[in-house]
C-alpha cells in the first residue's frame, strides 16, 4: 500500500479534507486522530509483534482499530504530514511526569515548521497529551478548555511540554531538536515494548480524547472525565474489563484475552 493510498485512507477515516488553512488543518486531524484512536498498550501486554512499517501500522490503527502507543501514532501521523509536503521532523523525548529526569527518550514526537513557527504534533501521549498542536514559542500559554499548555526552554537548548494542574505547571516530557532517523525510534520502541522495567510491558493503559470526554483505564480502574468530574469504576470482573474495552475504547477482545489481561492488571489491584 503507497503512502499516497495511506494518506487517502486515513483523512477519510477522520473526515477530514484538505482545503483549511494549514494550522486549522493540523488542529482538525491532531484532534480527530485522538478522539477516534486509542491510545493503548494492549499489544505490547498480549506480546504482539509490533512492526513500524507504513502499512502495518495503517492495517493496525486505521483498518482495525486497535490503537497503539507512541511510536505507532505518531509514525502514521508523521507519514501523512510528510505525504502531504508538509516540513516534519522526528524527534524524541524523555517522559519525566512521575518518573523523574534519569529516563531514556521512550516518546516520538513530530516537529511541524509553519512557515516561521515551529509546533509539536503529539497523537501519541494519551490522558494528558494535547489535543491541539502546541507552539514552540517559550512560555505561552496555550489554551484547550481546562486544559493550558506551553512549551519552556532552558540554558541549555532543551524544551519542556507542560500542562497546568491544580495551581501550576508540571512537565510531561523534555526533548531536544536534534535530528532523528526512523532507526533511532526503533531503539525506543524496543525498550518500550520488550524491556522487563518499561512502563507499557507492566501496566495496561488505554485513553480515548475528544472535546467533551476523557476515557482513561489504567489497570483495575476506568475514569471517565467529562466536564470537571471524574466517574471512577473499579474493575472486579475480566467481563466488565471486556466490556469497557469495547464500548469505551472500540477494541476487539475476545474472553480469553479479557480473562489474562484482568488476572494480570485488575485482579487485586
Amino acid at each position: 500500500m503507497s503512502l499516497s493510498e495511506i494518506r487517502g485512507s486515513y483523512l477519510e477515516a477522520l473526515n477530514l479534507s484538505e482545503g483549511d488553512g494549514e494550522l486549522e488543518f493540523i488542529r482538525q486531524l491532531q484532534s480527530r486522530h485522538l478522539a477516534r484512536f486509542s491510545f493503548n498498550s494492549l499489544a505490547v501486554v498480549l506480546s504482539e509483534d509490533i512492526p513500524l512499517d507504513s502499512e502495518s501500522l495503517h492495517k493496525k490503527i486505521v483498518q482495525e482499530g486497535r490503537g497503539g502507543y507512541c511510536f505507532e501514532h505518531n509514525k502514521l501521523t508523521y507519514d501523512v504530514l510528510f505525504e502531504m509536503g508538509f516540513d516534519v521532523r522526528i524527534l524524541l523525548a524523555r517522559v519525566v511526569y512521575k518518573n523523574g529526569g534519569e529516563v531514556p527518550k521512550t516518546h516520538r514526537v513530530t516537529l511541524l515548521k509553519l512557515g516561521e513557527n515551529r509546533y509539536i504534533v503529539d497523537t501519541g501521549f494519551g490522558q494528558f497529551g494535547s489535543r491541539f498542536p502546541v507552539s514552540l514559542t517559550s512560555g505561552v500559554e496555550q489554551g484547550e478548555g481546562a486544559e493550558r499548555y506551553r512549551v519552556v526552554r532552558d540554558s541549555n537548548n532543551e524544551y519542556a511540554l507542560q500542562i497546568f494542574q491544580k495551581d501550576d505547571f508540571v512537565t510531561l516530557y523534555t526533548f531536544d531538536l536534534a535530528r532523528h532517523i526512523e532507526s533511532d525510534c526503533l531503539l525506543g520502541h524496543f525498550y518500550s515494548h520488550r524491556h522487563e522495567q518499561a512502563v507499557f510491558v507492566n501496566n495496561l493503559v488505554v485513553c480515548r480524547k475528544d472535546a467533551n470526554c476523557i476515557r482513561s483505564l489504567r489497570n483495575g480502574e476506568f475514569h471517565r472525565i467529562q466536564e470537571g468530574a471524574t466517574e471512577v469504576v473499579m474493575i472486579d470482573g475480566a467481563s466488565i474489563l471486556q466490556k469497557l474495552l469495547t464500548e469505551e475504547f472500540g477494541l476487539s477482545v475476545n474472553s480469553s484475552e479479557a480473562e489474562f489481561l484482568y488476572g494480570k492488571f485488575s485482579c487485586g489491584e
